[in-house]
């Protein structure tokens, strides 16, 4: 699949989206780790979330750093601008 973002992209993020719903596979996701990154939510359980990238060749993501906990979570992706 191609990325769905690229670098330099400016994205517009939901932060309070998750107060009031609980995280849904194939939302696109801002996490805090060392830096921002954005991800696709792939599978939860349990507060633990599996994300992935949309570049699967070149991308960082649960199948190399584990599972995400929920709290690592900044918000929800609504739009690209």
């Amino acid at each position: 699949m191609s990325p769905t973002f690229e670098n330099g992209d400016i994205v517009l993020v939901n932060r309070l989206s998750y107060l009031f719903e609980k995280p849904k596979a194939e939302d696109i996701v801002i996490i805090k780790r060392e830096k921002y990154i954005i991800k696709r939510i792939a599978k939860i359980k349990k507060g633990q979330i599996f994300v992935l990238g949309d570049n699967e060749n070149a991308s960082t993501d649960s199948r190399s750093c584990g599972w995400t906990d929920k709290k690592e979570i900044i918000g929800k992706v609504i739009a690209k601008i």
